[in-house]
C-alpha cells in the first residue's frame, strides 16, 4: 500500500529563481513531478520573491535577467557574463567570487569568459582541470621540513605563523597562511603535537584541491549536485540532442543550470531563437535586458590559458640529472609569477628560464589548444618529487633521491596573429 511522495521544496533558490525554472521545466514532456512544481521551502514562504537582491540590485531587483548579446560570438557572450556579475560585485561589500559560477553546456563556450577574467584580474577556475596538489609543492614541504626539524614536542600557531612571516611572500605561502588560521580555529590555539598537524595539513591540502577559490566555469552536467550565490547561463548548444538522448534532456539540463543559482540568476542570450527562454516571455519573476553596450573585443581575449597539474609534466625531468647539474639551481632559483621560455622539440615541450637553461618538459600526453600557439609561459608552481614516489622500474636510473618540478601557466593565440614583439 506504498504511495509516492513527491519532493518539491526548493531550500536553494529564490522564489524568482524557481518561478522561471518551472516555467522552462513545464514544457518538457513525460515528466514525473508535472503535476507537482517545485516550490519554495515552507521556511521561507514569507520572504520577498527576490530574496536580499530584491532591495539590493537596482536594476534587476532580484529578478531573472535574461541579457541579450547582440554580437553573435563567444566572446562578446562572455564579456557581457562578465561584466553583469561585475555590476553585481559593486553592490555587494561582502561579494566573494569563490560563490560564483558562469555555467555552459559545452566547454568551448567557457574559455572566452576565463581569458576575460584573466584580463581582468577576477580569480578564475575551470572546472576541467586539475587543481595544483599543494601538498606537494615547495612550500608546503618546506613547512613540513621545518615542523619536522623541531622534533616530536608540541608545536604552536604562533609559531607557524612566524615561521610563514619570514618566508618570501606569493600565493602558496598565502593559502598557508589560510590553512594556519583555519588549523588555529580548529584546535582553539592550543598547542598540538607535531606529528598531528603535519596530518592535518595533509588532509586540509587534499580538500583544498577540491575547494572552490575563485569563479567557477563549469558545464551543466558537471554541475549537477552543486550551488553557487550568483549564476549565469550561457547560450550555445542547447539545440543540440545528443546521441541516445530524448528530446527533452537538453531542456532538463538547463532546468539544472537554472536552479543551481541561490540568489541571482542570469541567462545569456545569443542573437536568434533559443529553444527555452522563450516560455519566460511575459513572466513575472523575469527580466529582459536591453542589449548591453560591449567595448569591442580586443585581440587579447581570443587567447586561451592553461593552468597545468603534476599529470601535464614530466615529473623526472630534473630527476635524472646528476646533483650539481645547473638545472637544479636554476629551478630553485624560480618563483611563482617568473616567466619561462617555451619551445615544442619533437613530442615534448621544454621549458627554459630566461638564461636559456632547461628546466622541464611536458608530458608528452599534452595537448596544446589546436590551431594555436603558446606566446606566453610562466611558473605557476614549483612542486616536489622524490624516487619513492616515481615508477619502480624507472627508480635506479635517477640520480637524485628528491627534487624539483616546475609547473607553468601557458597563454595560448591564435594562429596567424601577430606574435608579441620582445623588447630590446
Amino acid at each position: 500500500n506504498a504511495k509516492p511522495a513527491f519532493l518539491i521544496d526548493n531550500y536553494r533558490s529564490t522564489g524568482h529563481i524557481i518561478a522561471a525554472a518551472n516555467a522552462v521545466i513545464d514544457l518538457a514532456g513525460d515528466r514525473m513531478k508535472a503535476e507537482y512544481p517545485i516550490q519554495i521551502n515552507r521556511d521561507r514562504a514569507r520572504a520577498r520573491a527576490g530574496g536580499e537582491w530584491a532591495e539590493q540590485d537596482p536594476v534587476a531587483g532580484g529578478k531573472v535577467q535574461v541579457l541579450p548579446v547582440t554580437d553573435d560570438s563567444a566572446i562578446a557572450q562572455a564579456q557581457a557574463a562578465v561584466a553583469e556579475l561585475q555590476r553585481l560585485s559593486s553592490l555587494d561589500p561582502d561579494w566573494d567570487w569563490s560563490k560564483c559560477a558562469v555555467i555552459a553546456r559545452e566547454w568551448s563556450y567557457l574559455d572566452p569568459v576565463r581569458t576575460v577574467c584573466e584580463r581582468d584580474g577576477i580569480p578564475v577556475q575551470m572546472a576541467n582541470e586539475d587543481n595544483v596538489s599543494l601538498w606537494h609543492l615547495r612550500e608546503t614541504q618546506a613547512l613540513v621540513s621545518w615542523v619536522r626539524q623541531r622534533g616530536p614536542g608540541m608545536l604552536r600557531s604562533t609559531d607557524l605563523e612566524d615561521w610563514l612571516d619570514r618566508q618570501p611572500s606569493g600565493p602558496w605561502i598565502e593559502m598557508l597562511h589560510q590553512a594556519v588560521e583555519e588549523h588555529s580555529l580548529e584546535t582553539a590555539t592550543a598547542d598540538v603535537p607535531a606529528a598531528s598537524f603535519i596530518e592535518w595539513l595533509a588532509e586540509w591540502a587534499r580538500d583544498a584541491r577540491r575547494r572552490q577559490n575563485g569563479l567557477q566555469l563549469l558545464s551543466a552536467h558537471r554541475a549537477k549536485g552543486l550551488e553557487f550565490d550568483h549564476v549565469v547561463v550561457l547560450d550555445g548548444g542547447w539545440d543540440r540532442v545528443s546521441r541516445g538522448e530524448d528530446p527533452d534532456a537538453p531542456r532538463r539540463l538547463y532546468y539544472v543550470a537554472m536552479t543551481r543559482a541561490r540568489q541571482t540568476l542570469a541567462l545569456a542570450r545569443l542573437p536568434g531563437p533559443h529553444p527555452f527562454q522563450d516560455a519566460l516571455r511575459g513572466n513575472p519573476s523575469v527580466l529582459w535586458r536591453d542589449p548591453v553596450s560591449l567595448p569591442l573585443p580586443t585581440p587579447d581575449l581570443a587567447r586561451r590559458y592553461r593552468r597545468l597539474a603534476l599529470r601535464d609534466v614530466y615529473l623526472s625531468f630534473a630527476g635524472y640529472k646528476p646533483p650539481k647539474d645547473p638545472t637544479h639551481r636554476a629551478i630553485a632559483k624560480l618563483t611563482p609569477g617568473d616567466q619561462l621560455r617555451v619551445r615544442r622539440q619533437s613530442d615534448r615541450w621544454e621549458l627554459r628560464n630566461y638564461e636559456g637553461v632547461m628546466v622541464g618538459t611536458l608530458a608528452s600526453k599534452f595537448k596544446a589548444p589546436t590551431d594555436m600557439r603558446c606566446i606566453k609561459a610562466t611558473v605557476l608552481a614549483i612542486a616536489t618529487w622524490s624516487r619513492d614516489r616515481s615508477d619502480p622500474q624507472y627508480q635506479q636510473h635517477l640520480k637524485n633521491d628528491t627534487w624539483e618540478v616546475v609547473i607553468p601557466e601557458l597563454a595560448f593565440e591564435p594562429l596567424g596573429s601577430e606574435p608579441p614583439r620582445r623588447r630590446a
